[in-house]
């Protein structure tokens, strides 16, 4: 770059003074897709969430844990239908029978790799970081809660982690104890004949 068509010093600090004051009347991101199922309330990370669904015809899988609902076609795509709730061991404050799988399915973001949908009664709509106070939930839920939140109405919400939440040995599991999956016995040494 030739030196001569470099901004000065005072015209780079004059442009990033005016970028961040712009930035100052621009309305704040949203992080999270607020949602609930059976009465607990959840922030999903824009940044995992994907398409959110009408719920379609539901496939039930036999011998499966008691969080899965089943499987459904979501755009030409099968995807894992799930109960967060009853998965994350949370204690469901408006339970609502096995049959019915949410009013909607928020799908995972397609970047994840994860082809699975939440169940959710209620979308809450987005929410911002600066309308919510957190602490830690280390310890007090299993994998795939990162952070309790708390609104200024004073009602608490869970911070979704979908990565660690597929990452956990809990949600990989999906058979039921004694419907584990049978490995084929391969010989370790081709035989010679």
């Amino acid at each position: 770059m030739n030196p001569s068509k470099r901004p000065s010093l005072q015209s780079f600090e004059a442009e990033l003074a005016r970028k961040l004051a712009e930035s100052a009347q621009r309305p704040q991101q949203a992080g999270w897709l607020a949602l609930a199922f059976q009465g607990v309330r959840a922030l999903l990370p824009l940044s995992q969430a994907g398409e959110i669904f009408a719920p379609t015809p539901l496939q039930r899988l036999p011998h499966c844990q008691p969080w899965v609902v089943g499987v459904a076609d979501m755009r030409g795509t099968m995807c894992l239908i799930f109960d967060w709730v009853r998965l994350l061991d949370c204690a469901p404050q408006a339970p609502t029978p096995f049959e019915q799988a949410g009013a909607y399915w928020v799908g995972f973001n397609p970047a994840m790799g994860v082809h699975a949908a939440l169940c959710v009664d209620r979308l809450y709509g987005l929410r911002h970081e600066n309308d919510l106070e957190f602490e830690s939930a280390q310890g007090r839920y299993l994998s795939g809660i990162s952070r309790l939140a708390r609104d200024a109405q004073g009602e608490q919400w869970l911070e979704l982690d979908l990565h660690a939440l597929c990452a956990s040995a809990v949600f990989q599991n999906l058979l039921m104890p004694g419907f584990s999956r049978s490995v084929p016995a391969v010989p370790a040494v081709p035989l010679l004949t």
